[in-house]
């Protein structure tokens, strides 16, 4: 039995396999996400099944997670086959890699079932934990909510903040890529991403940027002009997104107009008001797409990115505003990432589309590679003959 067919069985056996999608406040809850990370590992090795988990060094950590299966404007099991199926044409043809797929725990057997024979040795669906999918105590009022994105979208935020990169980390790999149930990697990679990196020293790719409306990252660049100040830090690029270009720039450009679209309730807009914000400048809120983006472990753990990162999530403003991951990331970027450890990812991809439609675009893909692959051997062949 492979490793990660293994580890399925394992974590839904263990008593820590209590997952769940009440909505529960966080605790302190660190030390038990160690001890059930550790604990996995263990099963694992005493059974001889994949112990040795360094090959998973050389192997990209593609992990999706699966929460809301009830839509019903969409399959989104029909969505995830498409996914995975996309991975194995033109990602895992040249970069090893494992597929983690996370859902609820009554969901596996469902999702299992419904991925067939695409559950391949290098596939897993696990179980998200209670202990790591809890609403951050400073965001547990729902009043302080902002926007209209669900728990289970803003729990997503802070579980791909705080647990995903544990666990790739747990088991053994060096590079993670997050990619959502409706990401579609239409066209060949073409590389090894994980030997990409390594040549180059990459920290971050990612597929898409774009500017964030206001509401999502309110309040994001006051707090990195905190740590800025209070660890002494000269961020990368940070600046170069900002209006004016310094320190000065850093905060939230206040457009009352564009927060009301942001469901922020009128009383809170008329404080802003009386606080007399800059109605222009600031960071211009460019972030990268959360649906397709990978990064270094290693980097990722530094001492100094994870004192940021726990900074966001301790305020509970990457719930509460819906920073998510993809606003923290985007700072992460522009403070700790040289501008030439950052990769923008080429290949052909889509997201957002229903599966029938991302499969015509991945075989109108497929089908410019072999025309472009036929014009190359025509010309080569024409250079032979002169």
């Amino acid at each position: 039995m492979h490793s990660l067919n293994f580890l399925l069985i394992i974590l839904i056996l263990s008593q820590y396999c209590d997952a769940h999608s009440t909505l529960r406040v966080g605790e302190r809850d660190s030390g038990l996400l160690q001890r059930w990370l550790h604990r996995t590992r263990k099963l694992t090795q005493d059974r001889g099944e994949g112990g040795d988990m360094t090959s998973n060094s050389e192997k990209l950590a593609v992990i999706v997670l699966l929460t809301d299966l009830d839509r019903k404007d969409r399959d989104r099991l029909d969505m995830l086959r498409t996914s995975l199926d996309l991975c194995f044409r033109n990602l895992f043809s040249t970069t090893p890699g494992n597929f983690y797929v996370f859902t609820f725990e009554d969901q596996i057997s469902n999702v299992v079932q419904r991925l067939g024979e695409l559950m391949q040795p290098n596939v897993a669906v696990l179980p998200v934990q209670n202990i790591s999918w809890t609403v951050p105590q400073m965001a547990a009022d729902r009043g302080r909510w902002h926007s209209f994105h669900n728990a289970n979208y803003r729990l997503m935020g802070d579980w791909r903040l705080a647990f995903m990169p544990h666990f790739a980390r747990k088991m053994g790999h060096r590079y993670v890529m997050q990619l959502d149930d409706d990401s579609y990697i239409l066209g060949p990679v073409g590389t090894n991403l994980v030997e990409l990196f390594d040549r180059h020293g990459y920290l971050l790719a990612a597929r898409n940027a774009q500017r964030d409306p206001p509401i999502v990252t309110w309040g994001l660049p006051e707090l990195a002009r905190f740590y800025l100040v209070t660890n002494k830090v000269m961020p990368e690029t940070l600046f170069e997104f900002c209006e004016p270009q310094s320190i000065e720039g850093l905060y939230s450009e206040y457009k009352r107009i564009k927060l009301e679209e942001g469901l922020l309730p009128k009383a809170q807009l008329d404080k802003l008001n009386q606080l007399g914000l800059r109605s222009r400048g600031g960071w211009n809120r460019t972030i990268l797409f959360g649906n397709c983006l990978m990064y270094s472990l290693e980097w990722f753990f530094r001492a100094e990115v994870q004192h940021f990162v726990q900074l966001c999530r301790t305020t509970g403003a990457s719930f509460m505003y819906r920073w998510n991951e993809q606003g923290v990331l985007a700072m992460l970027w522009q403070i700790f990432v040289p501008r030439d450890k950052i990769h923008m990812f080429s290949f052909d991809y889509a997201h957002r589309i229903n599966a029938t439609f991302a499969l015509q675009l991945a075989e109108e893909a497929a089908r410019r590679v072999r025309d472009s692959s036929a014009d190359q051997l025509q010309v080569r062949r024409s250079r032979e003959l002169n």
